[in-house]
């Protein structure tokens, strides 16, 4: 134990820190602190989802809007520990766990190619009080960053060393990730290019690839099956990306004013039984109505996308392309103080590891060392961060991303010290 501790003291540090944050957030937050938003219509689903059996979100209709991972989970605490206070106690306690454990990961993949000062230093950016804060709220965020970690971690094992280990585990927190946020479905395409760069076994890759096809699809199949039965419509995730696709056309700066465009023009194009079911009294509180609204939500975004472009396109590029990803690469997720501590202070710490990251990126570069991994990295950072500024841009789901920029600030950390170290070795010798 002496000797574990001796070679690890960093990252027990490190966790300490972590453990004393999150249980002091817990107690000055308190168990039952709530935003009164997504967290409150999550926590609800749960509670349905064990009483009857049915996936539900927002006023308690039967729902594909949201995957159902969170209200499994939710569900599965209920079983355990009721309904009321204990229930909320055991779910705030299960997720500063989460947090934890993505200090954690964070620090293992760090020190896949750092050492473990450098590992827990750049940890430390996950102890920021937005995220601290973030994992007191029942919300996808905190499960999500982490199963996110876990799966670059064994992405990241799996190129150096082939194992059917590393393959079961990137399966089962790919699919976990997929049940509980869909924007993780092209995570495959950056993973294959990846290990191709690698030079990883073709005919293995091969393989296993059709294996994780088959064992996705057949997970995937009762949900499927169910969204079919219910809307009469293959929706293999979810429906919900109307609503930020159309969120995303009010952002920015010039996008079209509602007095401006023509919308019972645009009705008059749409497929009647669409307008038929929006426009039912309390189509909102209708399994199907539900699904028609968030479908003219995509029509509604689609035509203000089509009218933006003809009308402004400047705007309109600018907005997606600089002011949209902008909030995803500055941002804070922090609706409240935690410790008094104001939003300024997180926007500080955002600003350092944006620097840290710009310096870093740059550093691998010019050095060619771990230019792989950088690679996979950042393009895999570039590749969410457009995804969310092409539908909505929100601090919301640019904190579960931010970890990406960590590890390439860790990495570049390391290329640092090993060239200084270098530099003085030189030197002695002279």
């Amino acid at each position: 134990m002496k000797k574990y501790i001796k070679n690890n003291w960093p990252f027990i540090l490190l966790i300490f820190i972590a453990v004393i944050l999150h249980v002091c957030a817990f107690i000055y937050l308190g168990y039952d602190y709530t935003i009164k938003s997504d967290d409150a219509s999550y926590i609800k689903s749960g509670i349905v989802f064990y009483k009857t059996g049915i996936v539900t979100m927002h006023g308690g209709v039967r729902s594909a809007q949201i995957m159902p991972g969170l209200t499994f989970i939710i569900a599965f605490f209920s079983l355990l520990f009721g309904t009321g206070t204990k229930l909320l106690i055991a779910l705030k306690i299960f997720w500063m766990l989460m947090g934890i454990a993505s200090v954690a990961v964070l620090y293992k993949i760090i020190n896949l190619y750092a050492n473990k000062y450098i590992s827990a230093l750049v940890s430390l950016f996950l102890l920021a009080l937005d995220f601290v804060w973030m994992n007191n709220l029942i919300l996808t965020e905190t499960p999500f960053m982490l199963l996110f970690l876990l799966l670059v971690y064994y992405t990241l094992k799996i190129a150096e060393k082939p194992s059917w280990k590393y393959f079961i585990l990137i399966c089962a927190f790919y699919i976990l990730c997929l049940f509980i946020r869909p924007v993780i479905a092209p995570y495959p395409i950056f993973l294959i290019i990846y290990l191709l760069i690698k030079k990883y076994d073709l005919k293995l890759l091969i393989k296993q690839v059709a294996i994780a096809i088959v064992l996705v699809i057949v997970v995937l199949a009762p949900w499927i099956y169910r969204n079919y039965t219910i809307y009469n419509k293959f929706i293999p995730l979810t429906y919900g990306s109307g609503n930020p696709l159309l969120l995303g056309t009010y952002q920015g700066y010039g996008y079209p004013l509602d007095k401006d465009l023509d919308y019972d023009k645009m009705d008059e194009s749409l497929d009647p039984k669409l307008i038929k079911h929006v426009k039912e009294e309390n189509a909102v509180k209708n399994p199907i109505g539900r699904y028609y609204l968030m479908e003219y939500d995509k029509e509604k975004a689609e035509y203000r996308m089509e009218y933006w472009w003809k009308n402004n396109k400047k705007s309109m590029l600018i907005s997606y392309f600089v002011l949209k990803p902008k909030i995803m690469l500055f941002s804070s997720f922090y609706w409240d103080q935690l410790f008094g501590v104001p939003i300024r202070a997180n926007l500080i710490v955002r600003l350092i590891d944006l620097v840290l990251f710009g310096f870093s990126s740059v550093f691998i570069i010019l050095k060619k060392k771990y230019l792989k991994e950088f690679l996979f990295i950042l393009i895999l950072y570039i590749s969410q961060v457009a995804l969310y500024s092409y539908t909505f841009a929100f601090s919301r789901y640019a904190i579960t991303l931010f970890f990406l920029r960590f590890i390439i600030i860790g990495i570049g950390l390391e290329l640092v010290f090993q060239t200084v170290k270098e530099k003085r070795l030189k030197k002695t010798k002279k």
